[in-house]
């Protein structure tokens, strides 16, 4: 993934304590660059019957993972407003980016029962959203085979929550600190 943290440090800006990737991850995408962490995931996260993410900045790094390994994705769709809980399995969960809150919703039965499910997200930040989605997963009578980022910052706090849980967690890129503007990668 070396070619991953070369585009971070060259193209990435700190804008608070964010990470801005947008030229090439998650506003703007390289499918090449994608198709690479897509593999990378599939074959670190192991055997698998389905990818899940988050819309919308998850689904490039979903599609490339789902597509190395030969499985289908979902992607969880953020509402305004809480579905109704007998056909949907839904989350609160608050953005680091965007602010505000906001539900994050799967048809029951797209995720079925008795699956492995990974998790694989643009960012692992503070872990809100994917303890969400492994819950969701959990919940449906599914096992949670892992998780994999594109890009993860340890200096957050998420891999601690979802560690927590027992969950297997695989990242392409580690930020170890955002320190006068500049981006420090493992």
């Amino acid at each position: 993934m070396e070619e991953l943290r070369r585009r971070i440090l060259e193209a990435g800006r700190v804008e608070s304590d964010l990470v801005i990737v947008d030229s090439f991850l998650n506003h703007r995408t390289d499918p090449a660059l994608m198709s690479n962490v897509g593999e990378w995931l599939a074959e670190r996260l192991g055997d698998f019957d389905l990818v899940l993410t988050a819309e919308a900045s998850g689904i490039p790094a979903a599609f490339s993972t789902a597509r190395a390994a030969g499985v289908d994705f979902i992607y969880a769709k953020k509402q305004n407003r809480q579905l109704d809980p007998d056909l949907h399995f839904i989350r609160q969960v608050s953005s680091p980016t965007k602010g505000g809150k906001t539900w994050i919703t799967i048809r029951k039965e797209l995720l079925g029962v008795g699956r492995d499910i990974v998790v694989v997200d643009d960012f692992l930040s503070r872990g809100r959203t994917a303890e969400a989605l492994g819950e969701m997963i959990e919940e449906s009578g599914n096992r949670l085979a892992g998780f994999g980022f594109v890009i993860e910052k340890t200096f957050t706090g998420g891999r601690s929550l979802l560690e927590k849980h027992g969950w297997k967690i695989e990242s392409a890129a580690i930020i170890e600190s955002i320190e006068s503007g500049r981006i420090a990668i493992a």
